[in-house]
């Protein structure tokens, strides 16, 4: 009977798709787009969502120069819900009532991400342009028209 073997190799795995980019992606939306860096569940979700097409990123950019946000719908990422889970195991961050908040040590990350320009170059521009203009009461009025 012949027998068949397989050698495991290495398997490169997406930059989207590993949970330190996930992580670093929160961070930086904590940072950047929180107020006193924090964020509700929603509105990480909201911003990552954006942050995976340019065009999405647009969309964000003018409903915070509108002050209004017009999107029929959006996505949650799972893997983002376990990027969050892996960041409060670390004491990146810690969850609030109804989000999460960047603690010193992911302050510190956030630090080394921002200082560093080769790195993440895309999102932190894009976040930046945003800044704080998407408040909290802006995703949760676009948030309420699912219901």
């Amino acid at each position: 009977m012949a027998t068949i073997n397989f050698t495991v190799r290495p398997m490169p795995v997406l930059t989207e798709l590993r949970p330190m980019y996930k992580i670093s992606q929160a961070l930086l939306i904590l940072s950047i787009c929180g107020h006193g860096s924090k964020c509700s569940l929603v509105k990480v979700h909201l911003m990552h969502w954006a942050m995976k097409t340019p065009r999405r990123m647009e969309t964000m950019t003018l409903a915070a120069q509108l002050g209004q946000i017009s999107l029929p719908v959006w996505g949650f990422d799972p893997a983002l819900s376990i990027a969050l889970q892996l960041a409060f195991r670390d004491g990146l961050i810690e969850p609030t009532s109804n989000g999460f908040k960047l603690l010193p040590k992911g302050a510190l990350l956030v630090k080394d991400i921002m200082s560093d320009e080769t790195v993440m170059i895309e999102e932190k521009a894009a976040l930046s342009k945003i800044g704080k203009k998407i408040t909290e009461s802006m995703v949760k009025t676009i948030s309420k028209e699912w219901e």
